[in-house]
């Protein structure tokens, strides 16, 4: 018995040390890059690491090993919106889920109370639980410790920084730790690493006392890290039409996107939080418009839906078809979305190029129906009005600062949407007042013309006189 007893206490006992931690218990050994990290006993911390780099990994065991030493504490985390804390952060690989997975079942037994799909309760009064980044919420947990991840691609930044989290900090320690790929410069996320006034955080280029936190991937190859240089090179074939995107997710630069015609700060203030992408399974009711480019041979066919809410055009589905889909195939799938989703109320499509298939079009019996060719002016009136959404507040927040207010386009949390829109260029050319559009060779640019058809469709044509549209059946 009394061994038994001396047993059970020694499951009390846990390493104050994060790193004897990590290797004792959650069965890891970090990298020293992470070591050094988990070791820094400073309440603010702001990191930058590359992709596959491990920083879900380490933030959230530093997070169970806060919980575990300090009694009825509320540990919070914090992404752009709360589906994505659940598949990743909590059930992802490196997640906390996988770490108590790796848990001696005595140990977890002694310590964790209750293991929920976002939150995890500790038989010390402790909590772990998934939040969204609005400011009101947060401050009413009371919270002793925030993760912060992807923070760069939180809408509201400044205001959670300035209304919920700094105020905070002045009053009592409570542990902070960020970390985001690099995406645009106007935001919290950049000033906390390169802005004097937050040389209060761990990792930013002014605090000479305590260690910048940046790895890129040359930093985290094998075997100082978890990345093979045979995953890197796969990973730079991938973005070789995308070297924006190689940069911020690999070598963790904020890029200047002066070419771009939409700018990465524009792009994140029509992000919507609370917006999802529609699965294709799923039977809805809104008011749908569908926009579709049918690619070509050296490019994707794409479709983007448009879900018209009073006086905002709201992207609720964008599919990209691997290269070489039949036409037939991809008016299948538009069929298929017109049938089961009310209502769907005009289809848009990229008339250019399409003869010999017309009539297959129109025989399919699509909504609206609507053929535009892509000409120079078209397609400069095209881009422009979905800019000039994304630009423009919306009725209800009208009265709203222009940094606060929510725009006319919204669409989801989706790195991979959001870069295909940040890649377009333009140019306007001596003695032409049309933009000229391109985008890097090996990238693609359907995704962004499907959503601008969508959204002409959506605002109707009298709304936009300097696009032409070309009647079905005709040259």
């Amino acid at each position: 018995m009394e061994r038994e007893v001396e047993r059970l206490e020694g499951k009390k006992e846990l390493p104050e040390d994060s790193v004897q931690f990590f290797r004792q218990i959650l069965r890891l050994k970090p990298y020293s890059y992470q070591a050094k990290f988990l070791r820094d006993t400073s309440a603010l911390k702001v990191l930058r690491w590359c992709r596959r780099a491990g920083k879900t990994t380490v933030m959230s065991g530093d997070d169970i090993h806060f919980a575990a030493l300090h009694p009825n504490s509320t540990i919070l985390v914090i992404m752009p919106k709360y589906q994505q804390i659940k598949e990743i952060y909590f059930q992802g690989e490196g997640g906390l889920h996988e770490h108590l997975a790796r848990m001696d079942p005595e140990v977890f037994e002694y310590h964790i109370k209750e293991q929920l799909q976002t939150i995890i309760r500790f038989r010390n009064g402790s909590r772990i639980l998934a939040e969204v980044p609005e400011p009101f919420t947060i401050r009413g947990h009371g919270p002793r410790k925030i993760s912060l991840d992807e923070l760069n691609f939180i809408r509201k930044d400044q205001d959670l920084w300035l209304s919920a989290l700094l105020p905070m900090t002045l009053t009592r320690i409570v542990y902070i730790n960020v970390a985001s790929t690099p995406w645009n410069k106007d935001s919290i996320y950049w000033k906390m690493c390169f802005d004097k006034a937050f040389k209060m955080f761990s990792g930013n280029v002014h605090e000479q006392k305590r260690p910048r936190y940046l790895r890129t991937w040359k930093d985290v190859l094998c075997p100082k890290g978890p990345l093979k240089k045979r995953q890197v090179k796969i990973m730079r074939q991938q973005y070789a039409g995308q070297p924006w995107r190689w940069k911020r997710e690999m070598e963790c630069a904020f890029v200047d996107d002066e070419i771009a015609f939409l700018p990465s700060s524009l792009i994140i203030k029509c992000q919507n939080e609370e917006l999802e992408f529609v699965d294709f399974e799923e039977a809805i009711t809104g008011e749908f418009y569908i926009g579709w480019d049918l690619g070509r041979e050296r490019d994707p066919g794409a479709i983007a839906v448009i879900d018209l809410r009073d006086d905002v055009c709201c992207l609720v589905h964008c599919k990209s078809f691997k290269l070489g889909t039949p036409y037939i195939t991809q008016m299948a799938y538009i069929k298929s979305l017109c049938d089961r989703w009310r209502h769907v109320n005009a289809v848009y499509y990229d008339h250019t190029g399409t003869k010999g298939i017309d009539e297959e079009i129109e025989r399919a019996g699509f909504p609206g129906l609507e053929g535009v060719d892509f000409t120079k002016p078209k397609k400069h009136g095209m881009a422009m009005a979905l800019k000039q959404l994304m630009m423009t507040p919306r009725k209800a927040d009208e009265g709203l600062a222009p940094q606060d207010a929510r725009r006319r386009f919204g669409l989801p949390y989706d790195q991979d949407v959001q870069a295909e829109l940040n890649v377009v260029q333009w140019e306007q050319t001596r003695g032409s007042e049309f933009y000229a559009f391109s985008h890097p060779e090996g990238s693609h640019d359907d995704r962004f013309w499907a959503i601008s058809l969508g959204v002409i469709a959506a605002i109707k044509r009298d709304e936009e006189p300097t696009i032409i549209f070309t009647p079905r059946g005709s040259r």
